[in-house]
């Protein structure tokens, strides 16, 4: 393939980021998550340590709190800002300009709408099957793993909207629609890979 991009939004609980640093491994090219905030936060002059502002105390509200602020650009209220926007889209468009890479979340696929070589995708799935990951993966009670998914997914829905101007649900902009529910994450990385080529 020529130069690509792969963007990947997703649930929270949906395994994704096991499946986009895969498809990155499997095309030799870089996964982009947290760099993308660091990398954006420096263009926007922010400190680096109000991105993860994250409390040492050792207990379940802490780790609770940890969780929620290491999951996204836009969980702290230094983000929103004019400036904080213009410099996460000025960032995924540079990098999508220069190499071939996945991208994961950041609102990636709206600020890479104009450009012809970018597959955007979305992995969801039913809420048991988030709940149970979440849950194994964090060591988490049900109850708070329930909780946790809700604050994310609002959390990543009021981010969406102040940085696109659009609904999270807007389909528009995706390309390829996975339910993890449905796929191990061999095979969706097989898919996404395949979709690609096509494209």
């Amino acid at each position: 393939m020529s130069r690509f991009v792969i963007t990947i939004g997703r649930e929270f609980g949906c395994n994704a980021s096991s499946v986009g640093r895969k498809i990155a491994a499997k095309l030799n090219v870089k996964f982009y998550e947290k760099e993308l905030v660091e990398k954006a936060a420096k263009v926007a002059g922010m400190d680096e340590s109000s991105i993860y502002n994250i409390d040492g105390k050792e207990s379940k509200k802490a780790l609770m709190q940890h969780y929620v602020n290491e999951f996204d650009y836009g969980t702290t209220s230094g983000f929103y800002n004019e400036n904080a926007v213009e410099a996460q889209a000025s960032v995924i468009r540079d990098l999508a300009q220069h190499e071939s890479c996945v991208m994961f979340g950041r609102c990636a696929d709206y600020f890479l709408s104009d450009f012809d070589n970018v597959l955007n995708v979305f992995l969801y799935a039913p809420a048991d099957y988030r709940t149970e990951h979440v849950s194994n993966f964090y060591n988490l009670s049900v109850k708070e793993s329930k909780k946790l998914i809700k604050k994310i997914d609002k959390l990543r829905r009021k981010w969406y909207k102040y940085a696109t101007g659009q609904d999270r649900e807007e389909i528009n902009n995706r390309h390829l629609m996975i339910n993890m529910e449905k796929f191990t994450v061999d095979e969706a990385v097989d898919i996404i890979i395949k979709t690609a080529q096509m494209k």
